[in-house]
């Protein structure tokens, strides 16, 4: 049935007053929304923006060494923006404010998700270590070495590679710590400091040889650095390498960067300078000529039988070692002229090595030796290095 024209306006003004309502609702709702979503991102905004703070906070108090006070700013910071890297700093915070338990057990939560996370692992060795859990500590530093490093992981692998050995070497572990010193070594970059820190590690876990080998391969420079020279002299004179060191220390010595050195380091320095220029004009090395070096070797001959005959008087009698001593210098020409022993290269030897063995005989059985007695001990302990180059 066809509606009447009262009946079509009435549809129509229903229809128009339906759809400006739900315009207006929509209107209303788009209105809403939109406050809503600045509200909430104002918000997110401004919980960014405390966390940010706190955590910075947190850090800067971390650095300066009140971890206490970077605990609660750090856990303020976690309260606004949960954050890794913030659980982490906390953690560290708990471990430095001597919360052991505590930091270990944030650390170990962290490491059960991320257990290739090499800061983690790090984290956790230092904790093991302050806790005297040697095996934990390996172990961790070991992970360490081998887990994931956000930003320069070549050059925090060498830092936890040196941490490590530092305490192998506080361990007396000196093998296990030089094994990893070597490896450092190895793949150190070409940077003087990094390569003089590391001989300075290898020095305190007595691979006093290896030490020696990275200095000089730093002095060899243009330039080189008054510690390489300075530490090859060192190392060179606690090896017997007394020709080396003489070189060295004199270089070091000579350097206008010895004025910093402090004045006890500088007299040690003096001193083995000096006592290795007389160790080497003492030494009968082969590198001299025939006539000079028949002139050492009575030298030698002098000073040890004066050394046995001063031992002998005032050490207990019946001493197997100087008794033999004594009988084989019986059987040595008691009188030798330079020119005769020139001629018998077989005599010199004999005579240098029992002057040796005399030397060492008589420190046993009398004592610490002075003046050329102590230069020519200093010879019997490792002759064959003496003037080594």
């Amino acid at each position: 049935m066809a509606l009447t024209p009262e009946e079509r306006g009435a549809r129509r003004n229903l229809i128009v007053r339906d759809a400006i309502s739900l315009v207006t609702l929509f209107l209303i709702t788009s209105v809403i929304f939109t406050l809503t979503l600045l509200l909430f991102r104002s918000f997110t905004k401004h919980r960014q923006e405390l966390g940010a703070r706190w955590k910075a906070r947190g850090e800067r108090a971390l650095q300066a060494g009140h971890p206490g006070i970077a605990i609660e700013d750090l856990r303020s910071a976690l309260a606004y923006v949960p954050d890794r890297a913030t659980e982490i700093e906390l953690a560290t915070a708990l471990a430095e404010a001597g919360k052991l338990q505590e930091a270990s057990v944030y650390f170990t939560t962290l490491w059960e998700s991320a257990p290739g996370d090499g800061t983690i692992n790090l984290e956790l060795a230092r904790l093991a270590v302050k806790q005297g859990n040697e095996d934990q500590a390996i172990f961790h530093y070991q992970a360490a070495l081998d887990g994931t490093w956000q930003g320069n992981g070549y050059d925090r692998r060498r830092e936890v590679r040196l941490e490590m050995a530092r305490y192998l070497i506080s361990r007396h572990e000196d093998s296990k710590a030089r094994a990893q010193l070597l490896i450092a070594a190895g793949n150190a970059p070409d940077d003087p400091a990094i390569k003089l820190a590391i001989a300075g590690l290898l020095e305190q876990a007595n691979a006093t040889e290896d030490a020696l080998g990275i200095y000089r391969s730093v002095a060899v420079r243009r330039e080189p650095p008054f510690a390489a020279l300075e530490g090859a002299g060192r190392t060179a004179f606690a090896l017997g390498m007394y020709r080396i060191a003489q070189d060295y220390l004199s270089r070091a010595l000579a350097s206008p960067l010895a004025a910093h050195f402090s004045g006890d380091e500088e007299a040690a320095d003096r001193t083995m300078l000096d006592t290795s220029l007389h160790v080497m004009l003492l030494y009968p090395s082969f590198d001299l000529t025939p006539r000079s070096r028949a002139q050492r070797v009575l030298a030698i001959r002098d000073i040890a039988r004066q050394r046995l005959t001063a031992c002998v008087s005032t050490s207990p009698p019946g001493s197997p070692k100087l008794a033999d001593v004594v009988s084989r210098w019986n059987q040595v020409p008691a009188q030798l002229t330079v020119s005769q022993l020139e001629q018998q290269p077989n005599l010199e030897q004999t005579i240098v090595l029992l002057g040796f063995e005399t030397e060492t005989a008589a420190a046993t059985a009398c004592g610490t030796p002075t003046g050329n007695d102590a230069l020519l001990l200093r010879i019997a302990n490792n002759p064959y290095v003496v003037d080594q180059q």
